[in-house]
């Protein structure tokens, strides 16, 4: 497991949820397929509640990714809304706990 900000991999993170226009025949299968053919999309969920799909996004730059999302997502026919959540730092990664920077001790201060 590496953790990518001790690394130094300067990547972003989002998850992006989507509410989209089933077709007819193929439902959300064929919309979720066409999502997943874009490189940045690292991963594509159906999902219970308000929303259909979600999915995960990596860029370089958080106006990359909302670049991706406002130009090559946003514009497809099926989707109807979109949320997108940055992921600012992660704690724990596929049952992994990502270890906490050791703090310093302070020094007692003796009269």
């Amino acid at each position: 497991m590496i953790n990518p900000e001790k690394a130094g991999i300067d990547a972003v993170q989002a998850l992006i949820e989507l509410k989209v226009s089933p077709e007819r025949n193929t439902g959300y299968d064929s919309v979720a397929e066409r999502i997943s053919r874009f490189p940045e999309v690292k991963s594509v969920r159906l999902v219970s509640g308000e929303y259909d799909l979600l999915i995960v996004v990596e860029g370089n730059t958080m106006k990359e990714v909302a670049y991706f999302v406002a130009e090559k997502i946003a514009p497809l026919e099926q989707v109807r809304n979109t949320v997108t959540h940055f992921l600012l730092k992660t704690y724990k990664e596929n049952g992994e706990i990502y270890e906490e920077e050791e703090k310093g001790e302070r020094l007692a201060v003796t009269l």
